[in-house]
Formats: structure tokens, sequence, C-alpha cells
């Protein structure tokens, strides 16, 4: 029995799935859990409910934060909405700060609700992230990021050691790279392949 997870461009209404952007039905399988998105290269990003995002702190209340996350207005994240977190245990996000997380709940002509708490995942991904450096690329070569067989980040990941989280909303953020001159290299080569025709297939 597998675990379904539906990102970018798939909303499901009652007991169907329904595409909310033209593109083309991505699917990827991760043990028992599958995952399904639309894939588009659309020039602005739109929320879409399961989304994985990567938002920067642009104002923060006693009980929420507001994030950038490219959109055309910004996403809602509860103090409360990490895991683990209590009324007298929350993060403390500056602003500034850049947070992984997905989208709760997206509205048209409202501010969409993010969180960092898992609904499938075992253990927790999302948060903020430290360190590191940030790179924007377009909404459609940061979801081919997210493709299990992505030539650029598995060859990468062959000779280098890295940690990279990928945003629907364009965004790519780099942590715990061993050395500032290794970060610079991975990010100007994932930077460099979104414009190189000519990788089409593996040379590793």
């Amino acid at each position: 029995m597998h675990a379904f997870q539906f990102g970018c461009g798939i909303s499901q209404d009652g007991e169907n799935l329904v595409a909310i952007r033209a593109g083309q039905l991505r699917t990827s399988k991760t043990g028992i859990e599958m995952r399904m998105w639309i894939d588009s290269n659309t020039k602005r990003y739109v929320p879409v409910d399961e989304d994985l995002v990567i938002g920067i702190v642009v104002d923060k209340r006693t009980e929420d934060y507001r994030l950038d996350v490219r959109g055309p207005s910004y996403g809602v994240l509860s103090a409360l909405s990490f895991e683990g977190a209590t009324k007298r245990n929350k993060p403390k996000l500056e602003i500034g700060s850049l947070v992984y997380c997905r989208v709760s709940n997206s509205y048209r002509d409202a501010e969409s609700e993010l969180s960092c708490l898992s609904l499938t995942y075992k253990k927790a991904v999302f948060g903020e992230l430290e360190g590191g450096h940030m790179i924007e690329t377009s909404i459609g070569y940061a979801r081919s990021l997210l493709l299990p067989e992505n030539v650029v980040v598995n060859c990468l990941g062959r000779h280098l050691a890295y940690e990279i989280a990928v945003g629907c909303n364009g965004r790519v953020i780099w942590i715990k790279s061993d050395s500032v001159a290794k970060t610079i290299l991975i990010a100007n080569a994932i930077r460099n392949a979104e414009y190189d025709e000519l990788i089409c297939a593996d040379p590793c």
C-alpha cells in the first residue's frame, strides 16, 4: 500500500485528483511513498497545497511569521507549526531567516498557510536552513531538480559531499557543505546546467 503525496499543480477533490495547471505529470517513489506533481515552467510561482517551498522571513509576530515565497502574496507560518513546538518552546526565527516548509493551505486571494510539520515524512525535513548559500532558478528547473533521476544532482553527489533543499517556488538552498569554495562550485554547476542543452544524459 502506497502513501501518496500530491505536490505542485495537483489538488484533491473528494476521491478525484485534479490538475490545476498545464504541464507534464511527474511521479517519484521512495519506499512506500509515491509523490505526484505537474511539471510546468511558469514565470511566477502560485502556491498549491503540499508544495515544498523555501521562504524568507520578512515579518515576525508573537504567534506567527510572514514569509516571502515568491508568490502573489506572503505565506503565514505559525510558530507552533514545527516538530516538537509548544507555547513555551517555539523556534526563534529572525528577519531574513530561510525556512524549508510546505504549503498546508493555499488561497487565491489571501495569504497561504505554511507548515513545518510533516504529514508523510517519518523524520523532520522541514525547518530553518542555517548557513549555506541560496540561489534562485526558474520554477520549472527547480522542480526538475526534485526528480530522482536528475542528472546534475546525481552527478554532483557522486563526487562531492553536500546537502541540498529544493523549493517548488524556484529557490535552491545549499547547506552543510565542507567549504565555501565547494559551495560556490556546486551552486555554479547547478545554475549553469539550467541553460546547457547538451546535458541530456548522465556523463558521470
